[in-house]
């Protein structure tokens, strides 16, 4: 019996909706649907300007679209989100095994996975000065020296656990600490300041 069955049945309740019907969980019905691409009949390729197209064979194409990983952390090699940069990064669909893809297309996925996640990571802080509420960063990474401007980093930046960090930049751009504990004590000092 469903919920509606049990309220229609009692005085006064006729006109109840049957949240129940067609087999799917109430929650569901708040919780956007994605769709799960098949990766054999998933395209992905770069033109000549370096846009990223999207085909799935059979059924529709894009001409600009973003690559993303839905669980960055958990899951970085699987579960692939493909939005549409034309219409406001919209979710196309999930790939969640592109080594089914083809192999130009598996290329693809990993290099625009690396741009949108390239992250250094931070070995030392070699300065830090906070002024009118930015926080300006000279930093050694493993990509070499780096400087950059962060912005409410005391919020802003993520833990990751076991003394780990992630700060982002005002430009979008983010900076790992693999764990802060393990930098030298100056390093440790000037994040105290901020973090």
């Amino acid at each position: 019996m469903t919920i509606a069955q049990f309220l229609t049945g009692l005085p006064g309740k006729r006109d109840v909706p049957d949240i129940n019907k067609d087999e799917k969980p109430y929650i569901a019905d708040r919780e956007p649907a994605y769709d799960f691409l098949d990766p054999k009949r998933t395209s992905l390729w770069r033109d000549d300007r370096g846009c990223l197209h999207l085909t799935i064979q059979g059924d529709r194409s894009y001409l600009d679209v973003k690559v993303v990983r839905a669980f960055p952390h958990s899951v970085p090699h699987g579960y692939i989100g493909l939005l549409d940069a034309g219409r406001s990064d919209r979710t196309i669909g999930i790939v969640v095994d592109p080594t089914g893809m083809d192999t130009a297309s598996q290329r693809t996925v990993e290099e625009a996975l690396e741009r949108h996640y390239f992250i250094p990571t931070i070995t030392r802080v070699m300065s830090l000065k906070e002024e009118f509420g930015a926080v300006y960063i000279d930093v050694e990474t493993d990509q070499g020296r780096r400087h950059f401007v962060a912005r409410g980093i005391r919020d802003a930046a993520e833990e990751l656990g076991d003394g780990g960090l992630l700060i982002p930049d005002v430009d979008g751009n983010r900076y790992r600490i693999a764990d802060w504990r393990g930098l030298d004590a100056r390093s440790r000092s000037l994040l105290e300041s901020v973090v």
